[in-house]
């Protein structure tokens, strides 16, 4: 039986594609102007050749009007995605050391 494949989060690229420029109606080029970047970053941004770095995200954020955080989130959405897609077989060897818990009780007792 083959395993249900998940879809893939959205990309960076293909939120600022399908979701934020198409209003605009701005070049490439004026949108890098307005990031303060080369129109080459952009063209890999948008092309899915580049990943968000943090100093990317805030300007991102600022032109935008978003956060920073949300262009993070999104990149490691489709990081995260693309790992697990690649490591899958590989991840299955890995051997398990604990009982899972739950993420609010993994930091309870730091700092007390």
């Amino acid at each position: 039986m083959r395993k249900q494949e998940t879809l893939s989060p959205p990309t960076p690229a293909q939120v600022l594609r399908e979701r934020l420029l198409p209003g605009l109606e701005i070049t490439q080029a004026e949108l890098a102007d307005a990031l303060g970047v080369s129109r080459l970053s952009v063209n890999q941004l948008l092309n899915d050749k580049r990943a968000i770095s943090a100093e990317m995200a805030l300007r991102l954020a600022r032109a935008f009007s978003t956060t920073a955080r949300f262009w993070l989130d999104l990149q490691k959405g489709i990081d995260l995605y693309r790992a697990s897609a690649e490591l899958e077989e590989e991840l299955r060897s890995v051997r398990v050391l604990r009982k899972p818990i739950p993420e609010h009780d993994l930091f309870r007792d730091v700092g007390d």
